[in-house]
């Protein structure tokens, strides 16, 4: 009879798979995570854990005929929990060194530009949830779903992701941002949003030797292009402590660069960016807007987990479930992006134009031992594009639920027939 390890035996076409299971078998030592010899030890399960969200996080009893193996629902379930989710998030850190490996040669030269930004995603309305997750504004318990906020840590470069943190949902980006900083090294550029751009934030990250380029703040009202000097604010930030603020020095150099957006359909076509890269020579303002341009590549992605991977909904029934369902789709979404990048460095076109869905498609034709289409989809150069924000196809008529469904039973069959 055929085993689990043998449906899922290696990739054959791409060295990911000989590399996780390295890192697994590396990272369960220096853990010290012990586990018995059975089927289900966690180079298998976290094998599953990828199929099935490569899947759309498809049913469990759908991942048995994937593979071809019957095996109980429950022992899988069982096998996710024994994993330890330091285990996953570890093998996440470990997947951006993956990339020079990979490709032929090495893919920058210089300092890393690094995206942050906040998402968040539904969670399942499961005992102790609501403890942990908080429901959306205007939502009553059991009529809305707990949401989990998101901070994603990406490298504009590579499209992968380097961190994802789950955050309180009402909490500011700020706060967030602050959490991530330590996965920053110095020479590094940040890019942000203008939820980002403070004089506080500034100056944390000059103290670190990390440039910061954020969107200008709307409360911002001198909007002179060149070097300003910022002051200290009188009053310390809520994400700060006072002896952080103490710290801070009394004002900084900030350079505000100004620039037109050309393509119609945007939103704004005047931007202002503030940035902390003031060699003009070396950074003109022509190079600060096309960087800053990049920061959008961060909502694409958000855009492919949670649209086209199907991360808008998790189903994990405990909050440590969805923390490692968080973990493996950011590992499935940078194996995509892996595969994606060695397809573009082949055919000599940029990563972005490589279709993601094909991608990803070809990657699960992989797993399940399957040859697979090795010339990814090239999409054509469209730039200037515009999609409008609009649905073609009508809903269904059916009104949203203001209360919970036992009440709506309650009132339908006071004498509970039909129940």
């Amino acid at each position: 009879m055929a085993t689990i390890p043998c449906v899922l035996s290696c990739l054959r076409h791409e060295p990911l798979d000989s590399r996780i299971a390295s890192g697994v078998e590396q990272l369960c030592g220096e853990l010290g995570h012990e586990f018995r010899d059975r089927v289900f030890t966690p180079l298998v399960t976290i094998r599953l854990f990828i199929l099935q969200v490569l899947h759309a996080n498809t049913a469990i009893t759908h991942l048995r005929q994937l593979i071809g193996f019957n095996f109980a629902p429950s022992s899988y379930c069982e096998a996710r929990q024994r994993l330890p989710l330091v285990l996953l998030q570890s093998l996440l850190q470990m997947m951006p060194g993956w990339v020079d490996a990979i490709l032929a040669g090495p893919l920058l030269l210089g300092g890393r530009v690094l995206v942050a930004d906040g998402s968040s995603v539904s969670t399942p309305d499961a005992p102790g949830m609501l403890d942990h997750f908080q429901l959306p504004r205007g939502q009553k318990p059991g009529v809305g779903y707990p949401m989990a906020k998101i901070m994603g840590l990406m490298d504009a470069a590579t499209g992968m992701f380097l961190q994802l943190l789950e955050l309180p949902l009402f909490q500011h980006d700020m706060r967030g941002v602050m959490s991530v900083h330590r996965y920053l090294r110095a020479g590094d550029i940040l890019l942000g949003d203008r939820a980002l751009c403070s004089f506080a934030h500034f100056a944390v990250l000059s103290a670190a030797g990390v440039f910061g380029c954020f969107r200008l703040h709307h409360r911002r009202k001198d909007l002179r292009p060149g070097v300003q000097r910022w002051t200290k604010p009188r009053t310390c930030p809520v994400w700060m402590t006072a002896a952080q603020f103490e710290r801070l020095p009394k004002s900084i150099e900030v350079r505000l660069v100004r620039y037109v957006v050309a393509y119609p359909g945007f939103r704004t076509h005047e931007v202002f960016v503030a940035t902390t890269l003031m060699d003009e020579n070396l950074w003109p303002d022509q190079a600060i807007a096309r960087m800053y341009a990049r920061r959008w590549s961060i909502e694409l992605c958000f855009r492919h987990l949670k649209t086209t991977m199907k991360m808008d909904m998790l189903k994990c029934q405990s909050v440590e479930g969805v923390l490692k369902e968080l973990a493996i789709y950011l590992m499935v979404y940078n194996m995509v992006r892996l595969v994606m990048l060695k397809a573009a460095d082949k055919m000599g076109v940029d990563v972005d134009r490589v279709s993601f869905i094909d991608a990803a498609r070809c990657l699960a034709s992989y797993l399940l031992g399957l040859e697979g289409v090795v010339e990814l989809i090239v999409n054509p150069a469209r730039p200037g594009r515009v999609a409008l924000r609009l649905a073609r196809r009508r809903k269904k008529p059916f009104n949203n639920t203001t209360k919970p469904r036992a009440a709506y039973r309650q009132a339908s069959h006071p004498q509970g027939v039909g129940d």
